[in-house]
């Protein structure tokens, strides 16, 4: 209808267009940058007739009207993309309900995004095909991950595994070399946000928690920081890696039954080392006490006899010689320590009767 709508002529007198037929003709067409009239055209009292005038457009009918906003609305039901979903304002008010709306313009369109998850997994299937073919010689490959992070991954279609470890002295993984012609690779495809939106909604939750709880700042600071935007996030990340205890960094992958066992074989471990020192002080104060013991005896032993062999010489000594071996002997064990000496006091003289 609009196609068949009369467009807005130029109204004018006969003879006014005389000689400029051509330009008129056309200034539908053409932009011209003036239009002519001819001036000897004049009326029957002689006077000059007034210049050529634009028809007013016609108006548009409400029934048109009526027609594009219903082709509008047909539109926005078949993407499911409302006014709401396009940033539009509506009745929400609170983040909740903005959320829940958004939710419901991504249900209505989601067979977009499976669509595109469809094409993905069919494009990287050909390339798990084509990648034997292509790689055939020993390479470094250079790899983007999703965060943006590059790394290398060494490939050799010459050697007999898979997957081949280079390990250190200590057994540690330092790097691995891949042969991607042995085997069979399948293709996951994950369709969502992009990576960018995920980590600003991952930083505003660290930040909830991370305000509730600030002692996990010891543990996932580094986590925090890192899904940052401003300069220099990374390089504080780094930092605060450094700081955090290694038994938490460690990748491990033993479920927690096997890391509780291994804790308390560890707890047992020490609480043996305590015990064996302290059985070996009480072997040491045993053995000391016996050597004492056997000290002792011996001692014992040695003035045994001495006493039997005073006792036999005294049968043939005279009180001389036994003072002399009784004075002796006192001055041996006063020298071994045996016999501490004594202030000896004068004696006072007996009265005599």
């Amino acid at each position: 209808m609009l196609a068949l709508a009369p467009k807005a002529p130029f109204i004018g007198y006969g003879g006014q267009f005389e000689g400029y037929e051509g330009q008129w003709k056309t200034a539908n067409v053409n932009n011209w940058p003036y239009l002519e009239v001819n001036a000897d055209a004049t009326d029957a009292l002689g006077n000059p007739l007034p210049l050529p005038q634009r028809a007013p457009p016609p108006l548009a009918q409400t029934g048109l009207i009526q027609a594009k906003m219903g082709a509008s609305d047909d539109i926005k039901s078949t993407t499911g993309q409302y006014d709401s979903s396009l940033g539009a304002t509506s009745n929400e008010r609170s983040g909740k309900a903005i959320l829940a709306r958004e939710k419901q313009g991504d249900t209505g369109t989601y067979h977009y995004i499976d669509n595109l998850a469809r094409a993905i997994r069919h494009v990287t299937r050909q390339c798990i095909d084509l990648i034997p073919k292509i790689y055939d010689t020993a390479r470094i490959a250079r790899i983007i991950g999703m965060d943006g992070e590059v790394t290398m991954a060494r490939i050799d279609p010459m050697q007999p595994e898979p997957v081949r470890k280079l390990e250190d002295e200590q057994g540690n993984v330092i790097e691995k070399i891949y042969n991607p012609s042995i085997g069979k690779y399948d293709v996951v495809a994950v369709t969502g946000p992009a990576y960018a939106t995920k980590r600003q909604e991952a930083a505003e939750s660290m930040s909830q928690v991370l305000q509730g709880n600030p002692a996990l700042w010891q543990v996932a600071g580094d986590l925090f920081v890192k899904n940052m935007d401003w300069p220099g996030a990374q390089e504080m990340s780094e930092r605060l890696r450094k700081t955090i205890d290694p038994k938490i960094l460690a990748d491990d992958d033993k479920s927690p039954e096997l890391q509780a066992a291994e804790k308390q074989i560890e707890e047992m471990g020490g609480m043996l080392q305590q015990m064996q020192g302290a059985l070996k002080n009480v072997e040491q104060s045993i053995e000391a006490q016996e050597m004492r013991t056997k000290q002792f005896e011996a001692q014992v032993k040695a003035y045994d006899a001495e006493t039997k062999r005073i006792g036999i010489m005294q049968a043939g000594m005279t009180p001389e010689q036994i003072q002399d071996t009784i004075d002796g002997t006192i001055d041996a064990a006063m020298q071994t320590g045996d016999l501490a000496p004594q202030t000896l006091t004068p004696q006072q003289p007996q009265p005599q009767m």
